[in-house]
């Protein structure tokens, strides 16, 4: 009995690695890879004004940066699609901002936060600073 099972399993070990080998010579068409690029980075603090969210991140875990992301980026139609989009998180994952670029050019930025306002990441801006709230992309931002 044990002779047999040893021989069964020899033998899918043996075709294991034949498809195994097999399946490795196939070529891969770098033509249709995509270029598109993400970063994620840590969110510590959301503060909200009128017209815009000031987001206060973390950057290579050394220090902390800030941007101005403005409110009208989350409508979008078909001729300019929307740049911010918000993502639930729940349990005990912390918020996140993923920054999404394409050929190195800005496309998207995705604030994965918690959706009540009473969590402690949420706070508000002081209106009385005047944020640039006309920028049309993260180009600058320092990850």
């Amino acid at each position: 009995m044990k002779k047999i099972l040893c021989i069964f399993f020899a033998a899918m070990m043996v075709c294991t690695a034949v498809s195994a080998a097999e399946s490795g010579n196939q070529t891969r068409d770098e033509s249709k890879w995509a270029s598109i690029s993400y970063a994620n980075v840590p969110v510590y603090k959301i503060l909200e004004s009128r017209d815009a969210y000031v987001i206060i991140y973390g950057k290579n875990r050394i220090g902390f940066g800030s941007t101005v992301i403005p409110k009208k980026w989350a409508t979008g139609n078909t001729e300019n699609p929307r740049k911010l989009k918000f993502r639930v998180v729940k349990g005990a994952l912390q918020p996140f901002m993923t920054v999404v670029r394409k050929d190195g050019n800005f496309i998207r930025v995705i604030l994965n936060v918690p959706v009540s306002k009473s969590n402690s990441v949420w706070g508000v801006a002081n209106d009385t600073k005047a944020l640039d709230t006309d920028k049309e992309s993260l180009e600058d931002l320092e990850l």
